[in-house]
């Protein structure tokens, strides 16, 4: 498949324009936006609304060949009507698309993460001000409806960042409108602290901005990330979990500090906002959808997409064993596939039993006389399930389970951290000592107000150790502190990518920035 077909079952999917280079029969190449209404895959033609560029003139056109498409891009930012119909179609009956689509359910997979990879960026301005003049009297509908000087205006300013930007980066840049809710005027330039997407209704013309407000926690300035951090403190910071009816409370947050006060700016203005994603992915899913026409996918990226059911199973029979048996049925149909296929991959949303299944696993392909690898993204699950399998009891008495763990010396790393503090004479203010003295253990995020709560546990306003321990310490953590290694850190602090790691520093000042970093992806993930 190549990227002609990708794109043109993106735009399909996602409601979106396709910029293309059409050859005619006459043998003229035109460029045009074109919106898809229909696929005929016997006939390899698309039906589309097609927006002539250069003339801007809007046609319906019931016979585009897909193999005179000499090149396409999908253009981020529009929107055109789904076909709900079509989609179905293609879903329902892959077959009857093959020729076009060769593999959709993985294509699906493919832009979920590729569209998964962009919510990591940071955006900046590409344009200021970009439609002037907005009128408020032509909002219909949460609609606003573009005169013919400000659509042109409009499609030339994505024409020419679709061209030209391309050339200065060889990251994947993407361009999209958006329409002002609060912006700050800064030296460097102006910081874009939230907006609504805006989409661009080619056909009748007409800016759709969304209901949900985008908060920029970070914004990309001259080059350089700004945290909206230095604008807010720590309690008015919680502000922005509820912008909307917190605007003017926030407004006030930021103009009431001491110093030289910032200018906030309100005025629903059209933005051209920009995201520079370094990792392309682009290129390895055309590698992996090359690997899949050519037969010569791995067994991961095949157990990955669905594709190993194709494989041969195994035929032995594995009996089950069960270390608990509080199990559901979709669990013992989980580890029963995992027996029965070279490769497992078990997903689910929390409390659904994955630490359980996956240690049933385990000990089930224990005394079937199988080795087990168990990988994860981060470790907090690898820990889990080590201290579980490490834990095991029959009849009173420890298992000794022939498990091995590698990786995470930043336990080690974090006791010497606590080690050199109480030499120091400064305080713990280990977080947990909070949770505990809270008896809130399932807290997610320790707030200043936290920090002051009166207790002997807490390490924030008592030195020294707590009168008791406030957990069982594994034996890696015990390891660490008799045998400690040498290092002069202070501070720790979770890392941002949630991996089960830490940023570990010296000073407070490296720390703080840690922190910020720390916070900002709380933030972002809306933990509170």
């Amino acid at each position: 498949m190549n990227q002609i077909c990708r794109d043109i079952f993106r735009a399909i999917h996602e409601g979106k324009w396709l910029k293309i280079e059409y050859r005619n029969k006459a043998d003229q190449i035109t460029k045009y936006w074109i919106g898809i209404r229909d696929l005929d895959p016997a006939k390899r033609t698309l039906k589309v609304d097609g927006l002539h560029l250069g003339m801007y003139t809007l046609g319906e056109y019931d016979k585009i060949f897909v193999d005179s498409i000499l090149s396409t891009e999908v253009i981020e930012g529009t929107y055109c009507p789904e076909n709900r119909q079509l989609i179905e179609d293609i879903e329902m009956h892959p077959e009857r698309y093959k020729t076009i689509f060769s593999s959709s359910a993985n294509l699906k997979i493919l832009n979920y993460l590729e569209l998964c990879n962009r919510m990591d960026t940071t955006p900046y301005i590409t344009d200021y001000d970009l439609i002037h003049y907005i009128d408020g009297d032509r909002v219909k509908n949460g609609r606003y409806a573009l005169n013919d000087q400000q659509f042109q205006e409009v499609v030339s300013n994505f024409q020419y960042s679709l061209s030209h930007e391309k050339k200065k980066s060889t990251n994947l840049r993407i361009k999209k409108l958006a329409l002002n809710v609060l912006s700050i005027h800064m030296a460097k330039g102006l910081y874009v602290l939230a907006y609504r997407n805006l989409n661009l209704d080619v056909k009748n013309r007409v800016f759709q901005p969304d209901e949900d407000i985008t908060v920029c926690t970070q914004f990309g300035i001259d080059g350089q990330t700004e945290n909206a951090r230095k604008f807010l403190d720590a309690d008015e910071y919680e502000l922005l979990e509820d912008f909307e009816n917190n605007l003017e409370k926030i407004k006030d947050a930021i103009t009431g500090h001491g110093g030289q006060k910032p200018v906030v700016d309100d005025m629903p203005y059209v933005l051209g906002l920009g995201m520079d994603v370094v990792l392309n992915l682009h290129d390895e899913y055309k590698a992996i959808l090359d690997m899949f026409e050519k037969q010569q996918v791995t067994y991961p990226v095949k157990a990955f997409f669905g594709e190993l059911l194709e494989r041969p199973r195994r035929t032995k029979a594995y009996p089950i064993a069960l270390i608990n048996q509080n199990i559901n049925l979709d669990q013992l149909l989980a580890i029963n596939n995992a027996m029965k296929y070279p490769l497992a991959y078990i997903q689910g949303p929390p409390g659904t039993g994955k630490t359980n299944t996956i240690i049933n696993t385990i000990v089930t392909a224990f005394f079937n006389n199988t080795t087990v690898l168990f990988a994860s993204y981060n470790n907090v699950p690898i820990d889990n399930v080590f201290e579980k399998l490490t834990h095991l009891e029959y009849h009173g008495q420890t298992i000794p389970f022939p498990v091995l763990r590698l990786g995470n010396i930043d336990k080690v790393k974090a006791a010497i951290s606590y080690i050199n503090r109480l030499r120091k004479g400064w305080p713990l203010q280990a977080d947990p000592t909070v949770k505990y003295a809270l008896q809130e253990f399932g807290l997610r995020r320790i707030l200043h107000r936290h920090l002051k709560y009166p207790s002997p546990y807490n390490t924030y306003i008592n030195k020294g150790l707590p009168p008791s321990p406030i957990c069982m310490p594994g034996r890696n953590a015990i390891d660490a502190v008799l045998d400690f290694e040498r290092h002069d850190y202070m501070f720790f602090c979770a890392r941002p990518t949630f991996d089960g790691y830490h940023n570990f520093a010296r000073t407070l000042r490296e720390h703080n920035a840690n922190a910020r970093a720390y916070s900002a992806e709380l933030n972002r993930r809306k933990i509170r």
